[in-house]
């Protein structure tokens, strides 16, 4: 996506030039304004196009009415032909993921996510194949499997020690559940009283989708939206545990001054309500809760493998920006890398391999993921944020936590065909237990 600035664009027609003037009369002089297509929707929205008139239908068709026909669903009329087919989806009754059912003899059940968690998670979005299966089953609910319960352990003993220490990395092939094992962990320290800092999508912090502003004197930009929308959701899901810790001392936010005492919540309200005070307010915030000892924290970033490569963010010269220039992923990247710590918790992050554009061959070489090639340097800006990452491979299910998914999916009606035991060992076999690959056999019947 090409970024241009404001000020570069004459030829823009006046709809469009009175959405980016408005755009930038709100930055601040010490940044240099840069935009991207949404920057200009967000400023105000595009210019409704004219909806041209209709021909008058002709009356040799008749207009089908809602009464007419109320049989038909949004599945189409073939679920009249075929009913087999377009069973509708049962809710499903099961017991919750807490700490006290995260273990070993629960390996193989499907448990939902608490009640307690559910409104905290629904200020995040789901990573998306598993958006797919919660749009699919009600509740939201994943299997127990032993990978979970041997990484839960890792990050239960994190709680007394720095973030330095505990740094991992959840890797494995493409669908075999690193998404799955993450938002577990990110349910079951809101469970038990965390601060947690989920980011599910890292992609849409580098693909140029918020517009970003250069600081003055120097390479680095900042994302204000975005910095913004990070800090309420934090406050979003970590509130009545944030309304009770205060500032240790005095901090300039932006534009505003910001006293010793003040709650992390309100803390974040300076960055919720000033876009431009955001990037500061959530740095203020990660500092805050790094020195403090009350609570450990919990930092989750999916698709990691995002900020470990050039970004789609260009620079002056129109050249890809490494994260480390912008300060939102630089920030992150500074506990992802231990060069900043909290006193107590964990750094848990998960590879996606989706779209193999966005793999990071520099963090597949640093984890042991894939061998140097003699032919091909690396990125030696992005090399050092990689010292230190520990790995956890995520495997496939095994047979008893495929046939416990798979139980839940036939009380779910998500089994189309008759759910026998040779139906399952089919499909358990041609996924070969790949969780996504699974879900799709299941489902869709392939």
């Amino acid at each position: 996506m090409a970024h241009r600035l404001l000020t570069s664009t004459p030829l823009l027609n006046r709809t469009t030039q009175t959405l980016a003037a408005r755009a930038r009369a709100v930055v601040p002089a010490q940044y240099a304004n840069y935009v991207t297509a949404s920057a200009v929707v967000m400023a105000g929205g595009k210019a409704k196009k004219a909806t041209p008139k209709l021909k008058q239908q002709s009356n040799s068709f008749k207009k089908k009415t809602v009464s007419e026909d109320t049989s038909e669903s949004g599945s189409g009329g073939a679920a009249r032909l075929n009913e087999k087919y377009y069973k509708p989806s049962a809710p499903v009754r099961v017991e919750e993921f807490l700490p006290s059912t995260a273990t070993k003899e629960h390996v193989g059940q499907v448990l939902g996510f608490p009640s307690t968690v559910v409104p905290a998670l629904s200020q995040t979005a789901y990573p998306t194949f598993l958006n797919e299966q919660f749009d699919l089953i009600k509740p939201p609910a994943l299997a127990v499997r032993e990978s979970t319960v041997s990484f839960l352990e890792k990050i239960d003993q994190s709680m007394k020690t720095p973030s330095a220490q505990t740094r991992i990395v959840l890797t494995g092939q493409a669908g075999a559940g690193k998404s799955a094992v993450l938002l577990q962990t990110v349910s079951h320290c809101l469970s038990a009283g965390w601060i947690v800092i989920y980011v599910p999508k890292a992609s849409a912090w580098v693909n140029s989708s918020f517009a970003y502003n250069k600081v003055a004197n120097s390479t680095s930009f900042i994302q204000p939206q975005l910095a913004s929308n990070l800090a309420g959701q934090i406050n979003s899901v970590n509130k009545s545990v944030l309304s009770k810790i205060v500032m240790a001392e005095n901090a300039k936010v932006g534009r505003h001054e910001v006293e010793q005492g003040t709650t992390l919540s309100a803390l974040l309200d300076y960055g919720i309500n000033d876009p431009f005070a955001a990037q500061d307010a959530v740095e203020v915030f990660m500092k805050e809760i790094g020195a403090q000892n009350e609570v450990p924290t919990l930092v989750a970033v999916d698709e990691i493998n995002n900020l470990f490569r050039p970004t789609q963010y260009l620079s002056q010269d129109a050249k890809e920006l490494d994260p480390e220039h912008l300060k939102l992923p630089k920030l992150f990247l500074n506990y992802i890398s231990g060069k900043s710590s909290f006193n107590h918790g964990a750094i848990v992050t998960a590879t996606s391999d989706t779209f193999l554009a966005h793999k990071s061959e520099v963090l597949d070489v640093a984890l042991g993921v894939k061998e140097v090639s003699p032919y091909k340097s690396l990125s030696q800006t992005i090399m050092p944020w990689t010292q230190g990452l520990t790995r956890f491979e995520v495997p496939n299910y095994t047979r008893q936590e495929a046939k416990g998914v798979f139980d839940y999916y036939k009380k779910g009606n998500v089994i189309y065909d008759a759910p026998s035991e040779s139906f399952f060992l089919n499909k358990f076999i041609t996924s070969n237990g790949n969780p996504r690959k699974f879900f799709t056999a299941c489902a869709k019947g392939i």
